[in-house]
């Protein structure tokens, strides 16, 4: 903790670009120089382009979103936009696509199976690990689908170790097999589904012969899953963010996977995958009256909605001035390296009247800014934090901030102030805004100062089970659609299906095979790494030489590499060099590369253009690639 809070690339000041662009030359200024600052470039840039010209982006972390949110309405853009572009908003939309509320998560208590599809839960939600324990104690049973053996797949009944982005092909043959052998909830799909007949049509079209050759898993493994997840009931399908929706047919393949609980009657059941309320996340609408950036490109993203700009084709969009112009990004923990082929989008922030960057660190996004303002850690700033059972808690800040360090919602305050805008629950300061996301609950701010151990909410919504039976559904239908009529919409448009159809990526991307005959999986996480951040670590960043990059024992013996030789990874959009390790986690052919490492960043070799159609997600599980020892000098 400490070389993270004291890391020497904290932002201890707001800083003022001196030198050109990129140059990382900035001095020193007051927060209200700063402010004034902001003030006149946004203004100035919403009288001359219009308030559409100023993008407000969301990074990390993800706790003053519904805010900074705020904030973009109160200035009057459309362009609120976060790292959800390319993280969690795919598997959303192909849940409301189907049951038009926010995702169902598993009820761990009481499931009999658990369906984990592609979490690894130890390294990327560890807060889950013992309630994931605690299954096998009972004698629940556990299908675990992921390309790679991992900690959490080790210990499934069942591991279904497919091949990257072939999801969709899987969890089609499941159904196939399920409603073949008359195992699925005849009452609930009549009474309850939209397009089931079309549905069984299509996933015929699947049987497990079909999909182990597409998929590479066995087919009596197929069969066998399916019937245990539909047999041995109740039964919950855990998710994860981005894996399966970081593919070409991302969201298809996902719709593919939701569309299981409903076919096998868990849907809003104990054990199953009961709905839940929404929270201040889903209290705050994004202003609409004006086109938004990817409305164009990816018009289902807004129909479904999101609640935020489709933002990872921002860079074109700035430099091409399409569909207007955008000259000014306001960021909070904005990553350049979070995009496919990152260095674009350096340049595009190069390009724009004005960028101001809130972060802990000066990074290499930070070079590119006007305008730098340091944020508070975790450790420097007090939040509420609502948990399970209704309970909210004060997060207290630990230490004061570093140097003139504010938190992230402080600053937007005062950026709200110095424009004099407005917002009801912003305006009146941070502690009043703590109040105000606290209301609804009937517990008050001084009462959780005064117990931090939490204070159970006086006015909550009580569980409930099986709320579409007075509801309905919130999608067109009012049914679960098998068919989506909101992706029928642009059938003729853009191409898209309203069944959870299967688009094989290796047959749709034209690839050169010959030349790149390897699968390029990027970004799980390790259990001491998150994302870039803790690279800054210098007792973690000192674990690892280079990027590490895992292949298979067969691949590496058709490539002469050995376990720990430096290795060169090259796409059709770039190159990176990595530490080879020789695993048998995935299966022959797919080389895996960790991703957040500026020594090799995993991100240099994805295509900004290889994306999902319908959601706009890069392909990052699943593109191409080839791999060779690196002779002499390593240089990344």
């Amino acid at each position: 903790s400490r070389q993270y809070v004291y890391n020497k690339d904290r932002i201890l000041y707001p800083m003022k670009r001196i030198g050109k662009k990129g140059s990382g030359e900035f001095e020193r200024i007051s927060w209200d120089e700063a402010y004034r600052m902001i003030a006149e470039n946004l203004l100035r840039i919403k009288k001359e382009y219009g308030p559409q010209a100023a993008a407000f982006y969301a990074g990390y972390p993800k706790w003053y979103r519904p805010a900074l949110l705020r904030l973009a309405n109160a200035y009057g853009s459309p362009n609120y936009c976060t790292e959800s572009s390319t993280c969690f908003q795919s598997a959303a939309m192909a849940w409301r696509s189907i049951y038009g509320n926010d995702i169902c998560f598993p009820d761990l208590m009481h499931a009999q199976t658990v369906l984990v599809w592609s979490n690894n839960l130890y390294h990327s939600n560890v807060g889950m690990a013992r309630s994931y324990q605690s299954l096998k104690a009972r004698g629940a049973k556990i299908i675990a689908v992921d390309p790679r053996k991992t900690v959490t797949t080790q210990a499934a009944d069942i591991h279904l170790k497919l091949l990257p982005g072939t999801d969709g092909a899987l969890a089609l043959s499941m159904a196939q097999v399920i409603i073949e052998e008359g195992l699925y909830d005849k009452e609930f799909v009549e009474k309850y589904v939209y397009g089931f007949e079309e549905y069984k049509a299509y996933v015929n079209q699947f049987p497990p012969e079909k999909a182990e050759k597409i998929t590479g898993v066995d087919k009596k493994l197929i069969r066998e899953a399916a019937r245990m997840y539909a047999s041995n009931g109740p039964a919950g399908v855990m998710f994860s963010a981005s894996p399966v929706v970081h593919n070409i047919n991302g969201m298809q393949n996902y719709r593919a996977v939701m569309c299981l609980i409903a076919l096998t009657g868990n849907y809003d059941i104990p054990g199953g995958n009961p709905s839940r309320p929404c929270n201040e996340y889903g209290k705050v609408k994004r202003l609409d009256t004006i086109e938004a950036i990817g409305e164009k490109d990816f018009p289902a993203w807004f129909d479904l909605p999101c609640e935020e700009a489709q933002c990872t084709r921002i860079a074109d969009y700035i430099l091409k001035e399409e569909p207007y112009p955008l000259k000014a990004v306001v960021g909070f923990g904005l990553n350049h390296r979070m995009w496919p082929e990152p260095e674009h989008f350096q340049k595009a922030l190069k390009a724009l009247d004005f960028y101001v960057n809130v972060d802990l660190f000066f990074s290499d996004s930070s070079k590119m800014a006007d305008l730098v303002l340091p944020a508070a850690s975790s450790f420097e700033r007090d939040v509420v934090l609502n948990g399970r059972g209704g309970m909210f808690f004060l997060s207290e800040k630990a230490i004061e901030p570093v140097g003139e360090a504010k938190n992230d919602i402080e600053i937007m305050i005062g950026m709200l102030r110095a424009m004099q805008l407005h917002d009801e629950a912003l305006e009146h300061g941070y502690e009043k805004y703590m109040e105000y996301i606290l209301e609804p609950s009937g517990v008050t701010l001084e009462e959780l100062r005064a117990h931090p151990e939490g204070v159970k909410g006086r006015v909550i919504i009580p569980p409930a089970f099986k709320r579409y039976e007075k509801e309905g559904f919130h999608t067109p239908s009012g049914k679960v659609e098998f068919v989506s009529q909101i992706l029928e919409r642009y059938k003729d448009s853009h191409g898209y299906s309203g069944l959870p159809e299967y688009r094989d990526f290796r047959e749709v991307s034209g690839m050169d095979r010959e030349t790149y005959p390897l699968i390029l999986n990027t970004g799980s996480r390790k259990p001491q790494l998150f994302h870039a951040r803790t690279y800054r670590v210098p007792w973690l960043a000192g674990l690892e030489e280079a990027t590490l990059v895992e292949i298979h024992p067969e691949d590496a013996k058709k490539y002469g590499i050995a376990d720990g030789d430096m290795v060169r990874v090259s796409s059709p959009v770039g190159s990176i060099c990595g530490i080879a390790a020789v695993y048998l986690n995935s299966q022959p052919g797919i080389v895996h590369v960790y991703h957040g490492n500026a020594k090799g960043e995993a991100n240099d070799l994805i295509d900004r253009n290889y994306l999902d159609p319908i959601s706009g997600f890069p392909g990052y599980k699943s593109y191409f690639c080839k791999i060779e020892k690196e002779k002499g000098e390593v240089k990344a």
